[in-house]
Protein backbone atom coordinates (compact mmCIF):
# COMPACT_ATOMS: atom_id res chain seq x y z
CA UNK A 1 0.00 0.00 0.00
CA UNK A 2 1.41 3.84 -0.74
CA UNK A 3 0.50 5.97 1.51
CA UNK A 4 1.47 9.31 0.66
CA UNK A 5 0.71 12.78 2.86
CA UNK A 6 0.28 16.23 1.70
CA UNK A 7 1.33 18.70 3.60
CA UNK A 8 2.28 22.63 4.73
CA UNK A 9 5.59 23.28 5.14
CA UNK A 10 5.22 24.37 8.55
CA UNK A 11 5.03 20.79 9.38
CA UNK A 12 8.38 19.79 7.93
CA UNK A 13 10.56 20.01 11.07
CA UNK A 14 8.02 17.70 13.34
CA UNK A 15 6.85 15.56 10.44
CA UNK A 16 10.78 14.72 9.39
CA UNK A 17 11.50 13.96 13.19
CA UNK A 18 8.12 11.93 13.04
CA UNK A 19 8.94 10.01 10.36
CA UNK A 20 12.13 8.92 11.06
CA UNK A 21 10.93 7.91 14.64
CA UNK A 22 8.63 5.97 12.66
CA UNK A 23 10.72 4.49 10.73
CA UNK A 24 13.43 3.47 12.60
CA UNK A 25 10.23 2.04 15.18
CA UNK A 26 9.08 -0.40 11.99
CA UNK A 27 5.64 0.85 13.29
CA UNK A 28 4.23 0.84 9.12
CA UNK A 29 6.09 -1.35 6.58
CA UNK A 30 3.71 0.63 4.20
CA UNK A 31 5.67 2.84 1.26
CA UNK A 32 4.87 6.46 2.85
CA UNK A 33 5.69 9.61 1.03
CA UNK A 34 5.71 13.05 1.91
CA UNK A 35 5.68 16.14 -0.16
CA UNK A 36 5.61 19.78 1.61
CA UNK A 37 3.35 22.75 0.20
CA UNK A 38 4.91 26.35 0.52
CA UNK A 39 4.36 27.62 4.14
CA UNK A 40 1.78 30.63 3.97
CA UNK A 41 -0.25 29.55 1.02
CA UNK A 42 -3.22 30.22 3.55
CA UNK A 43 -2.73 33.50 3.48
CA UNK A 44 -4.05 33.44 -0.27
CA UNK A 45 -6.89 30.83 -0.12
CA UNK A 46 -7.25 30.63 -3.65
CA UNK A 47 -3.92 29.86 -4.06
CA UNK A 48 -3.97 27.35 -1.13
CA UNK A 49 -7.19 25.65 -2.82
CA UNK A 50 -5.55 25.51 -5.97
CA UNK A 51 -2.13 23.87 -4.83
CA UNK A 52 -3.35 21.61 -2.79
CA UNK A 53 -6.86 20.17 -5.15
CA UNK A 54 -3.90 20.01 -8.39
CA UNK A 55 -1.59 18.37 -5.87
CA UNK A 56 -4.38 15.68 -4.78
CA UNK A 57 -5.40 15.62 -8.60
CA UNK A 58 -1.56 14.28 -9.66
CA UNK A 59 -0.95 12.01 -6.65
CA UNK A 60 -0.56 8.68 -7.51
CA UNK A 61 -1.49 6.78 -4.15
CA UNK A 62 -3.78 3.97 -2.45
CA UNK A 63 -4.55 6.88 0.63
CA UNK A 64 -3.22 10.41 1.05
CA UNK A 65 -2.73 12.36 4.50
CA UNK A 66 -4.10 16.04 4.43
CA UNK A 67 -1.73 17.63 7.00
CA UNK A 68 -3.49 20.80 7.03
CA UNK A 69 -6.02 22.34 9.77
CA UNK A 70 -9.80 22.16 9.19
CA UNK A 71 -9.91 25.32 9.37
CA UNK A 72 -7.35 26.79 6.67
CA UNK A 73 -9.76 27.01 4.19
CA UNK A 74 -12.83 27.55 5.02
CA UNK A 75 -14.25 25.52 1.91
CA UNK A 76 -12.54 22.45 2.68
CA UNK A 77 -15.88 20.21 3.10
CA UNK A 78 -16.88 21.14 -0.33
CA UNK A 79 -13.99 20.89 -2.74
CA UNK A 80 -12.26 17.96 -0.63
CA UNK A 81 -15.43 15.77 -1.04
CA UNK A 82 -13.95 15.12 -4.17
CA UNK A 83 -11.13 13.09 -3.33
CA UNK A 84 -12.33 9.51 -1.60
CA UNK A 85 -9.14 8.02 -0.83
CA UNK A 86 -8.27 11.21 1.86
CA UNK A 87 -8.01 11.43 5.47
CA UNK A 88 -8.11 14.69 7.19
CA UNK A 89 -8.04 16.27 10.55
CA UNK A 90 -10.38 17.33 12.75
CA UNK A 91 -8.39 19.99 14.56
CA UNK A 92 -8.62 23.68 13.50
CA UNK A 93 -4.44 24.74 12.89
CA UNK A 94 -1.18 23.86 12.99
CA UNK A 95 -1.01 24.80 16.71
CA UNK A 96 -3.34 22.69 17.64
CA UNK A 97 -2.21 19.86 15.70
CA UNK A 98 1.27 20.46 17.30
CA UNK A 99 0.25 21.27 20.78
CA UNK A 100 -3.94 20.13 21.35
CA UNK A 101 -3.62 24.05 22.94
CA UNK A 102 -7.38 25.45 21.97
CA UNK A 103 -7.54 27.57 24.56
CA UNK A 104 -5.54 30.56 23.90
CA UNK A 105 -5.35 34.42 24.71
CA UNK A 106 -6.98 36.85 22.01
CA UNK A 107 -3.86 38.79 21.84
CA UNK A 108 -1.67 35.56 22.22
CA UNK A 109 0.02 34.12 19.03
CA UNK A 110 1.29 31.02 19.81
CA UNK A 111 3.56 29.47 16.64
CA UNK A 112 5.34 26.54 15.82
CA UNK A 113 9.21 26.01 15.35
CA UNK A 114 8.58 25.98 11.34
CA UNK A 115 6.82 29.38 11.64
CA UNK A 116 10.41 30.38 13.18
CA UNK A 117 12.47 28.55 10.35
CA UNK A 118 10.39 29.64 7.88
CA UNK A 119 9.47 33.23 8.88
CA UNK A 120 10.45 34.63 5.78
CA UNK A 121 8.90 32.56 3.62
CA UNK A 122 5.19 33.53 4.89
CA UNK A 123 6.25 36.62 4.46
CA UNK A 124 6.60 36.19 1.07
CA UNK A 125 2.87 35.41 0.90
CA UNK A 126 1.21 38.32 2.76
CA UNK A 127 3.15 40.48 0.39
CA UNK A 128 4.42 42.49 3.45
CA UNK A 129 6.07 45.61 1.50
CA UNK A 130 8.70 46.31 4.45
CA UNK A 131 9.53 45.91 8.16
CA UNK A 132 6.50 48.18 8.83
CA UNK A 133 3.60 46.10 6.97
CA UNK A 134 5.51 42.86 8.84
CA UNK A 135 5.21 44.76 12.11
CA UNK A 136 1.70 46.01 11.38
CA UNK A 137 0.64 42.10 10.65
CA UNK A 138 1.78 41.08 13.83
CA UNK A 139 1.09 44.31 16.67
CA UNK A 140 -2.45 43.14 16.95
CA UNK A 141 -0.47 40.43 19.88
CA UNK A 142 1.07 41.27 23.02
CA UNK A 143 2.82 37.94 23.47
CA UNK A 144 4.17 35.25 20.62
CA UNK A 145 4.62 32.25 22.16
CA UNK A 146 6.87 29.69 20.29
CA UNK A 147 5.45 25.83 21.06
CA UNK A 148 8.97 24.26 21.26
CA UNK A 149 8.37 20.98 20.14
CA UNK A 150 12.58 20.29 20.49
CA UNK A 151 13.17 19.82 16.82
CA UNK A 152 15.61 22.62 16.61
CA UNK A 153 17.29 24.94 19.04
CA UNK A 154 16.38 28.11 19.11
CA UNK A 155 19.68 30.41 19.81
CA UNK A 156 19.05 33.70 20.90
CA UNK A 157 19.85 35.11 17.63
CA UNK A 158 17.22 33.50 15.94
CA UNK A 159 14.82 34.99 18.89
CA UNK A 160 16.31 38.35 18.35
CA UNK A 161 16.01 38.17 14.57
CA UNK A 162 12.12 37.35 14.92
CA UNK A 163 11.66 39.95 17.10
CA UNK A 164 13.75 42.48 15.17
CA UNK A 165 11.18 41.64 12.48
CA UNK A 166 8.01 41.61 15.08
CA UNK A 167 8.36 43.92 17.86
CA UNK A 168 5.98 41.50 19.88
CA UNK A 169 7.67 40.17 23.03
CA UNK A 170 8.45 36.21 22.20
CA UNK A 171 8.19 33.67 24.63
CA UNK A 172 9.10 29.91 24.44
CA UNK A 173 6.78 26.80 26.18
CA UNK A 174 7.85 23.38 25.99
CA UNK A 175 5.64 21.81 23.55
CA UNK A 176 5.52 17.65 23.82
CA UNK A 177 5.95 16.28 20.16
CA UNK A 178 4.63 12.53 21.02
CA UNK A 179 1.04 14.90 20.51
CA UNK A 180 1.78 15.33 17.25
CA UNK A 181 3.26 11.81 16.20
CA UNK A 182 0.45 10.13 18.09
CA UNK A 183 -2.13 12.02 15.26
CA UNK A 184 -0.09 11.17 12.52
CA UNK A 185 0.31 7.40 13.93
CA UNK A 186 -3.90 7.47 14.00
CA UNK A 187 -3.69 9.00 10.37
CA UNK A 188 -1.29 6.30 8.64
CA UNK A 189 -3.60 3.67 10.50
CA UNK A 190 -6.65 4.98 9.48
CA UNK A 191 -5.46 5.26 6.16
CA UNK A 192 -4.39 1.53 6.11
CA UNK A 193 -7.24 0.16 7.49
CA UNK A 194 -10.36 2.02 5.51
Amino acid sequence: MKIFILSCGVFEPELNKILEEINNEKIFTEDIQVKYLPFGLHTSLNKLKHEIVSNLNSIKADKIILLYGSKCHYEFYKFLKDFPNLISFEESNCIELISNNKERGDKDLYITPGWVLKFDELNKFINAVDMYDIRQQYGQYDNVIICDTKVCEFTDEMIFDLFEKIQVPIEIQDSNINIFKSKIIDAINKAINN
